[in-house]
């Protein structure tokens, strides 16, 4: 069966279930891969060093003007967070945003 992009993510908004062993799974996969990998980088930096701020921005596809987390921190999908205005995450946070 063929899958629209985005259709694990409709059914995740839905309250699920989701299959891991269906096609449509592999979009969820691929995303918690590419958000691991940005937050393993964000992680790896030191403390004082902002430059983990680009592995955030390229993570929640958003500039970080207004928005500070502190690492080391787990998200498992990124483009599933949204932001408000002036927010601040303190260290050792897990977001687990499948459901969005």
């Amino acid at each position: 069966m063929k899958y629209e992009k985005g259709y694990v993510y409709y059914l995740m908004d839905q309250g699920g279930p989701t299959d891991v062993r269906e096609e449509y799974f592999k979009e969820a996969s691929d995303e918690m891969i590419r958000a691991r990998t940005l937050c393993a980088k964000a992680n790896a930096v030191l403390p004082n060093d902002t430059s983990y701020i680009k592995y955030l921005e390229e993570l929640f596809e958003r500039d970080f003007k207004d928005v500070r987390i502190l690492t080391p921190f787990i998200c498992d999908f990124g483009n599933r967070v949204k932001f408000g205005k002036n927010v601040f995450i303190n260290h050792s946070a897990i977001l687990s945003a499948s459901g969005g």
